[in-house]
């Protein structure tokens, strides 16, 4: 018992050290058992790709649909909409929804749908696609001002700068060669009768008639009226002072500028208004256009029109290929600037 406890350390540390060996042996035991029930994964060479597994595959997918599924999805409108708010005539206007025209005559809805700078007080003067029409004159078109292909019509661009209503003289002489198919007409300008009567002309079915009248060194020169020459024919008619019938010619004319006809018998004398115009085309460049009432004259885009009447506020022309009729407005002097600035000294 002395020599035990002489030697108690010793004992102590031996039986610690069987115990951890007896640990030791079951632990490999257990180790060896686990083996035989899991298979290792194959030891893969180096550079081989690493094939994931299914499961861990899956629970990416369904982090990243969660992840997905967080974010603020672009709807069809913004979900905060900054509301455009102008200062005008001293209040605070609503452009998009307010009844008050920024530039009357064009609705604030078209300004803002076509990109337009509602901030440019010229903005109804400017041509931003440069086809030369302004936003105000796309807008009551329903163009794009922003597309030179999207435009009014051209003759929407034209203005009466000048106009001359005259009255056409004419009197039916008769027959020369004694039928219905060639007759002597003399056409006597209303401004000076004395100089251009007797100008007689003879005209067959179909022709326009001409008015003689002067040229720049007082040459005479025959210039084609809308009327035109549509038939003859001998009528019996009974006449009061003889008492008796008699067969005298008459003539058809048309005004080829409105489709109206004139009725003349032999040695009658009839007018018709007669009338000069000077279109001008406002584009930058347009041409000016001076004709009579019936020529016809041709815009750049190749549409043909026919001068039907002028009156001093106005033009009327007819579209030839549809027929439509269209009003030409008065060119207007520009109003004066009477503004004066004022300095202080």
């Amino acid at each position: 018992m002395d020599q035990l406890k002489a030697h108690y350390d010793r004992f102590l540390l031996m039986a610690a050290g069987l115990l951890l060996a007896v640990a030791a042996m079951v632990i490999s035991l257990s180790a060896s058992g686990l083996s035989e029930r899991f298979t290792p994964p194959p030891t893969k060479e180096d550079g081989a790709v690493f094939a994931g597994h299914e499961d861990i595959a899956r629970l990416h997918v369904d982090r990243d649909r969660m992840v997905e599924g967080q974010r603020w999805q672009e709807g069809a409108a913004a979900l905060f909409v900054s509301r455009v708010y102008l200062l005008h005539e001293g209040r605070l206007v609503d452009i998009l929804e307010s009844d008050t025209e920024l530039f009357p005559g064009i609705a604030n809805s078209w300004i803002i749908e076509h990109n337009l700078d509602y901030t440019d007080p010229l903005l109804p003067e400017r041509d931003p696609d440069g086809d030369g029409f302004t936003n105000l004159e796309e807008f009551l078109a329903r163009t794009d001002p922003n597309d030179p292909e999207s435009r009014p019509a051209l003759w929407t661009k034209l203005r009466l700068i000048d106009s001359k209503i005259d009255k056409l003289r004419i009197q039916f002489m008769g027959l020369p060669d004694g039928t219905i198919e060639t007759v002597s007409i003399n056409t006597i300008s209303e401004d000076n009768p004395q100089e251009l009567s007797g100008s007689t002309r003879f005209y067959r079915v179909g022709d326009l008639i001409s008015l003689a009248e002067r040229d720049e060194v007082g040459r005479e020169v025959a210039r084609p009226t809308p009327l035109r020459f549509e038939k003859a024919e001998e009528r019996r008619i009974f006449n009061p002072t003889t008492q008796t019938e008699e067969t005298v010619p008459f003539i058809t004319l048309i005004n080829t500028a409105d489709n109206m006809t004139i009725e003349l018998r032999r040695g009658e004398v009839r007018d018709s208004p007669y009338s000069l115009a000077t279109l001008q085309d406002t584009r930058p460049g347009g041409q000016t256009i001076e004709l009579r009432s019936g020529e016809t004259f041709e815009l750049v885009d190749g549409e043909t029109y026919k001068l039907v009447d002028v009156t001093e506020e106005n033009a009327i022309i007819e579209q030839l290929e549809n027929g439509e009729q269209h009003q030409v407005p008065l060119q207007r002097a520009a109003a004066p600037d009477i503004s004066t600035e004022t300095s202080f000294e």
